[in-house]
């Protein structure tokens, strides 16, 4: 009875269907009796707010992975740094190796600010060592494990980025479906996610003429 109510104050604050449609994708389609079409936008809805939510829990949970396993393999703090830090000690086994091939390269040394952190500039790319940058990895196999991890948060955000791309583009279909069916026309428009198991998802849309 509540989820009733619910619906019927949220139809008379959003009375339009394109509106509806813009808020949440199918919901305009249902609001004009085409039960089949906003359950199939509904569908997809869920599937990318389930799909952008999981690859972001997986994106954090291989970020924190990936940092405590810097720190037990490399003695590497990697918290509160930017990513470029994380790049560069999954790139050479210790602080030592990565700052002389900088300074082959004839870069100058990186500055610290009040607080500690380091100042990224051109040309300065050598890190000061004994203030919290210094990394020494114990195994090449465990730098290689470390980028694995890495690798794996930053692909998961990518894909949670997608799903999100997803769902504003399925507001954007879902729109335009409304609009043909307001008019009284046999909407063209249809649309089709493809799961792409651990590598993400596609999602597809076409428009006939």
């Amino acid at each position: 009875m509540k989820k009733i109510i619910f619906i019927l104050l949220l139809s008379l604050i959003f009375p339009n269907a394109k509106i509806k449609s813009l808020i949440l994708p199918g919901w305009g389609e249902l609001s004009i009796d085409k039960q089949s079409r906003g359950k199939y936008f509904l569908y997809a809805e869920s599937l990318l707010i389930i799909s952008a939510y999981s690859f972001n829990k997986l994106s954090n949970s291989y970020e924190s992975d990936y940092i405590a396993y810097a720190m037990d393999h490399a003695n590497a703090n990697l918290s509160n740094k930017d990513y470029m830090f994380a790049l560069d000690v999954g790139s050479n086994d210790n602080i030592s190796d990565f700052n002389n091939i900088k300074k082959r390269q004839r870069s100058l040394l990186m500055t610290l600010d009040l607080n500690g952190d380091i100042i990224r500039e051109f040309g300065h790319e050598v890190y000061p060592e004994g203030a919290g940058y210094d990394w020494n990895w114990d195994s090449e196999s465990n730098r290689s494990t470390f980028n694995s991890m890495r690798i794996n948060s930053i692909n998961y955000e990518k894909y949670a980025g997608f799903a999100l791309a997803g769902m504003l583009l399925n507001r954007i279909i879902s729109l335009i479906d409304v609009m043909f069916l307001e008019n009284q026309k046999e909407s063209k428009i249809s649309s089709i996610i493809i799961p792409k198991g651990y590598n993400g998802m596609e999602l597809q849309f076409y428009i006939k003429f």
